[in-house]
């Protein structure tokens, strides 16, 4: 049987934060130890519900889940009273935040269903790759296919809160005439 917590701090870690070239699918080691905390706990084993609240944090590899409450829904065991099988979905609630050693985003709530391998990350978007950075109002990633779309709720030029990216080029390329060496070198005779 696999671990919820793995498989559902796997699931958001990677999910990748896709949207374009702003950021790709987060690469960590996803059978690495799974570290949560957070204020309390709850198990409510007749509904198979694990509850998580007040600062919560995940832990995998080098990546950074952080929310305020973080519930996990597992599937009921056939034949089984109080038996529960793998998570179906995980939901993370308030100031939700998705940390990589590259990347990162916010929200105000994530949901990750397992089936069919969606994260939605909802509330005022922010991802961050270097200095690239995208805003919208919802992020939806297929974590198998790293396809991503983000949204906004406004429409129309003149809204404010359109989907806005702003990405930087890559200032490491230059051309041979901008090498300082290649116009410093002497004639050879």
């Amino acid at each position: 049987m696999k671990r919820w917590t793995a498989a559902a701090a796997t699931a958001l870690i990677l999910s990748g934060i896709g949207a374009g070239g702003v950021a790709y699918a987060q690469q960590g080691d996803s059978s690495a130890p799974i570290d949560v905390s957070a204020d309390q706990q709850e198990s409510i084993n007749s509904k198979c519900i694990s509850i998580f609240r007040g600062n919560v944090e995940i832990l995998q590899d080098r990546s950074r889940m952080r929310a305020q409450q973080v519930t996990v829904y597992s599937a009921k065991r056939a034949g089984s009273e109080n038996g529960c099988g793998n998570a179906q979905r995980l939901e993370a609630e308030g100031d939700v935040y998705l940390v990589s050693d590259k990347q990162s985003a916010r929200g105000d709530r994530a949901v990750y269903t397992f089936d069919n391998s969606i994260a939605v990350l909802t509330g005022d978007v922010v991802l961050v790759k270097g200095k690239d950075v995208a805003r919208g109002d919802r992020l939806t990633v297929n974590t198998k296919t790293n396809d991503a779309r983000l949204e906004s709720n406004a429409k129309g030029r003149g809204s404010a809160r359109r989907v806005r990216a702003v990405f930087y080029q890559d200032d490491t390329k230059k051309t041979s005439s901008d090498t300082p060496a290649a116009a410093e070198q002497p004639a050879q005779r």
